[in-house]
């Protein structure tokens, strides 16, 4: 049994870890059942509410999925990646030496998803802001980006997001909102007739799917689904094998 350490980490991340290893590991593979809230519980030695946190930080890291009145189980392992630096679309423009460029689509309030509202940690009738925008590099359309943040948290906001302004700037000067961390999930997807009209694609049917979960400390604040272009985007990962 892994042993609970006090004085380190709070113990919700220390089961989160204890779990995320047997999966890493291959021990609990693709479609393993993990053990019942209860028995996690006396496992640890710790309350319900623990072992729930635990499970939904890895809920909403992608590595398990819950399935109403059967349990939790390890999911399809997707392509995550840690960012050795959290950028705005347009801070990482800029980087690659690029003129950043929004033209807003849509925007409004609306009652989410129920994917949107597990992974926002909403309440059941609480609405978001969601607005979709044209990214643009050098004037080239290159993605599809809808961000939705609680209106709770950011009130006003949606007349603060016109073309060519920053969401992440906005946040910051007018709300004092720094995202701190976020995790991010790639796909391959094949576009739609309105993506590829909208993004300008002819010669290609398939883009990246980039699913973006922004925090504020443990606190996740915006979620953020993006259709990039496949032949204008690419995504570069450093690779360390442990124990070298």
């Amino acid at each position: 049994m892994k042993a609970i350490r006090k004085g380190s980490d709070p113990l919700y991340k220390q089961i989160a870890e204890f779990i995320r290893q047997k999966v890493d590991d291959g021990e609990w593979g693709v479609g393993f059942q993990i053990p019942p809230e209860k028995k996690l519980c006396e496992q640890f030695n710790v309350s319900r509410i623990t072992v729930v946190k635990a499970l939904e930080r890895l809920v909403e890291e992608g590595i398990l999925y819950r399935e109403q009145g059967k349990g939790t189980f390890v999911t399809l392992p997707d392509f995550l990646t840690e960012a050795k630096e959290l950028l705005s679309f347009s801070e990482e423009m800029k980087r690659k030496g690029k003129t950043p460029g929004t033209m807003v689509l849509s925007k409004g309030t609306v009652l989410p998803s129920k994917h949107i509202q597990q992974r926002l940690k909403l309440e059941k009738d609480e609405r978001v802001l969601a607005i979709k925008r044209l990214m643009f590099a050098d004037d080239v359309p290159i993605g599809l980006q809808t961000s939705y943040l609680p209106v709770r948290l950011f009130p006003d906001l949606i007349g603060l997001i016109t073309d060519h302004v920053s969401l992440y700037s906005v946040l910051r000067e007018r709300y004092g909102t720094v995202i701190s961390q976020a995790i991010e999930t790639y796909r391959a997807v094949q576009l739609d007739e309105e993506e590829k009209e909208l993004l300008e694609v002819e010669l290609t049917e398939t883009g990246f799917s980039v699913e973006r979960l922004s925090f504020v400390g443990d606190d996740p604040v915006e979620f953020v689904k993006s259709i990039m272009r496949a032949d204008q985007t690419y995504y570069s990962v450093k690779l360390i094998r442990k124990g070298c």
